[in-house]
């Protein structure tokens, strides 16, 4: 259920995630997640190195030194992903409205235009490892116990919302799902609103082992960085690089194959929901990915 609580809100490739991650993708961590207008989108994406060194240091509290490096890097880094990722942003927001307008589109293209979008997280990533490799080697003992007790406060939260036998608020999160789906689609006929909840019914539903990747991935950014203490900024670099590829790239075979199979269920899920859709719906989901890509050629357009 974690995954189709993450992907099915966001409407999968019709929103496509990568209109969020894409267009601020690591540089607001997913803080977009919740705007609902293009406008909202447009203002955030312009203040994203602000509103991301404000999320950095509240997990590492910067001394004066690291601020500045970091302000700076995503300066740079924001002006990169304006020049280089917002075309190709523009790119996948076409191929989803082409993909939009037909009335029964496959899993395995919805699936194809995912795949893409997480291509592009990764490249931001990557772009992003210099600074990393730059300030990590700076950390002091007592930021990394931050960043632990930071971990462990949204971990707590996780566990309480999604590490529970209390089905009570599953009602609620099927809400929010809807609420997203008919801000692309229109008001949701009750056949799909079934449909919807034996999706969610059906899912696959392993919060355990998801949440043991999500303790996995924490564990190797703190260990790796304690290890890189005073460390140089090459050798940094390339730990780092280990790091990005094991969170895009789970070692654990059975968290793998999980998150595959949920990643296919959810690309069915919006596939099946499509091709219960109405001519209106269909113009009402090209209609919003158009207002997204006209926001897209608008920062195209700004220089920062």
């Amino acid at each position: 259920m974690p995954f189709l609580q993450n992907y099915l809100p966001a409407v999968g490739v019709w929103r496509l995630r990568a209109i969020i991650r894409a267009l601020s993708g690591a540089l607001l961590l997913g803080a977009l997640l919740g705007l609902g207008g293009c406008s909202a989108l447009r203002l955030s994406y312009n203040n994203a190195p602000e509103l991301m060194h404000w999320w950095l240091d509240g997990f590492a509290d910067f001394d004066k030194a690291q601020s500045q490096r970091v302000r700076t890097d995503l300066a740079d880094l924001a002006r990169w992903h304006r020049q280089e990722e917002l075309p190709v942003v523009a790119e996948l927001l076409q191929n989803a409205q082409a993909l939009a307008s037909q009335p029964q589109p496959s899993a395995g293209q919805i699936c194809a235009v995912y795949a893409r979008s997480v291509q592009r997280m990764e490249a931001l990533v990557e772009r992003s490892l210099p600074t990393a490799a730059a300030v990590a080697p700076t950390l002091q003992p007592s930021q990394l116990k931050t960043m632990a007790a930071t971990y462990e406060k949204n971990n707590r939260k996780w566990r309480e919302e999604w590490l529970t036998t209390d089905r009570d608020g599953i009602p609620q999160r099927i809400q929010k799902i809807r609420e997203r789906l008919e801000d692309f689609y229109g008001t949701l006929n009750p056949a799909q609103v079934r449909q919807l909840h034996i999706t969610m019914d059906n899912a696959s539903k392993d919060e355990t082992l998801y949440y043991r990747e999500i303790l996995r991935r924490q564990q190797d950014i703190l260990q790796t960085l304690a290890k890189l203490r005073q460390t140089d900024a090459s050798t940094a670099q390339s730990a780092l690089s280990v790091l990005a590829k094991g969170y895009f790239h789970s070692p654990d075979a059975s968290y793998r194959a999980y998150r595959d199979q949920a990643v296919a269920q959810t690309c069915e899920a919006i596939a099946e929901l499509h091709r219960s859709a109405t001519a209106q719906q269909r113009k009402n989901m090209v209609s919003a990915l158009q207002g997204y890509a006209g926001d897209v050629r608008a920062l195209m357009a700004q220089t920062p």
